[in-house]
């Protein structure tokens, strides 16, 4: 109306038909008047919501952040299940809230392909992009999925805990055995042969107890 197009009845109808169920409507005019509209929406991965509830399952509090009009954020939030979300968000907003959260002492996960998400994934904690997004996400991100499937962040969150947790059980035992053996040698009971156990044996042990990651279902 700014502009000084005019809507029939009819399409200013099913524009608000549209508005309400959360679609983005575009108009079709020339200078004086509306032939048609269009209307669009997002299409969800049928996985998407199995992600999000694998992620509720880890911990993780998640957060939509989108340039998009509320309605179709709230429609999108509640197909997906996500609690929280911001829309009608500028880049800058986005690094600005991250920036919030951090000051809070929250860790920060930016999952993100676009052109727009690349200075968010890069003042992040930890940001990562799909495979599929634009070279700047890429380029900017800490972690790039091979594939486009938010399933990927939640089976990536599994890896990197099991990796730290078998780290940790390697500097316990590595640290352990050498602090026995070394106490062993001050009194006179540890020969070489222990000495060289703590060492190369504990080491072999360790690659060991690494390698089993590998046989592990994610």
């Amino acid at each position: 109306h700014e502009k000084g197009i005019v809507l029939d009845e009819a399409l200013r109808s099913k524009a608000e038909q549209w508005t309400s169920e959360a679609k983005t409507v575009i108009a079709l005019a020339d200078e004086r008047k509306a032939w048609g509209v269009l209307a669009i929406t997002d299409r969800l991965k049928p996985t998407s919501p199995k992600a999000i509830e694998e992620l509720h399952k880890q911990g993780i509090e998640v957060w939509m952040l989108t340039g998009d009009q509320p309605e179709a954020a709230r429609e999108v939030a509640r197909q997906v299940g996500i609690a929280h979300y911001k829309a009608g968000v500028l880049p800058q907003e986005k690094a600005m809230f991250i920036q919030e959260l951090q000051v809070k002492g929250k860790k920060v996960a930016m999952v993100g392909d676009g052109i727009n998400d690349a200075p968010v994934l890069a003042g992040a904690n930890v940001g990562a992009a799909m495979g599929s997004g634009a070279d700047a996400a890429i380029e900017a991100a800490d972690v790039v999925f091979m594939n486009a499937e938010l399933t990927s962040v939640p089976k990536a969150i599994d890896i990197a805990r099991e990796t730290g947790s078998i780290a940790w059980q390697n500097v316990a035992f590595a640290l352990g055995v050498k602090g026995v053996i070394m106490v062993a040698g001050l009194l006179g009971y540890a020969s070489m042969w222990a000495a060289v156990f703590a060492d190369t044996g504990v080491a072999m042990l360790c690659v060991l107890n690494s390698v089993r990651i590998l046989y592990k279902k994610f």
